[in-house]
């Protein structure tokens, strides 16, 4: 004879039970709220967006400030945003609901919910954008192009001076008169020169 389930319920609401156990799930949410907000008014948007998860029957365990960061880019016409996480628990069919009051929310310049399990657990670092200024790296390229040109101009002086001392020699060496030819050697004579000097060598 078969038996029902432990908890006293018949097999269909034992099996109800089961599922409704297995859609309730914790979940991280990451959002920015905007940095013009004072401390005050932060913790104000903190409890309205707990209070928009609970509405929609989730149970919020731990609410983290983690911090006033730079953006990568402009949202919504900000450079800063405050950082907070939220540990919660809700009903898998609430998530779509959740997300979009989340992303009509005014308060709420972007938000990221996952699963806490895919979220890595307690442990986090969030690192400070870094800003690349390409003003100045322009600004370091023109310079490189100034000390260039200047380069260049004082190159092409010395160049300039090197032709007109070139020209010089060449016209005090046309005044000159030319030196008499040495006379050629015969084979004989340039043998003899040859063994003197690697006589003298070795």
């Amino acid at each position: 004879m078969a038996k029902g389930p432990s908890n006293g319920l018949g097999p269909e609401q034992g099996s109800i039970l089961c599922h409704m156990e297995q859609t309730t799930r914790e979940y991280e949410l990451l959002y920015i709220i905007s940095a013009s907000f004072t401390d005050d008014e932060m913790g104000a948007v903190e409890g309205r967006v707990k209070a928009l998860l609970e509405k929609y029957g989730a149970t919020v365990n731990v609410v983290t400030r983690l911090g006033k960061f730079r953006f990568a880019y402009p949202i919504k016409h900000q450079r800063h945003g405050h950082y907070v996480l939220a540990r919660f628990s809700a009903d898998t069919q609430a998530m779509r609901q959740i997300d979009e009051a989340l992303r009509i929310s005014t308060d709420v310049l972007r938000h990221l919910v996952v699963l806490a399990d895919e979220a890595g657990g307690e442990k986090f670092d969030l690192v400070q954008f870094a800003e690349v200024n390409i003003d100045a790296r322009a600004e370091a390229r023109d310079d490189r192009r100034r000390r260039d040109e200047r380069g260049d101009d004082k190159a092409k002086a010395e160049i300039k001076s090197g032709v007109a001392a070139l020209e010089g020699g060449l016209k005090e060496e046309a005044a000159k008169p030319a030196a008499p030819a040495e006379a050629s050697l015969s084979d004989e004579e340039l043998e003899k020169k040859i063994d003197t000097a690697l006589g003298k060598e070795a």
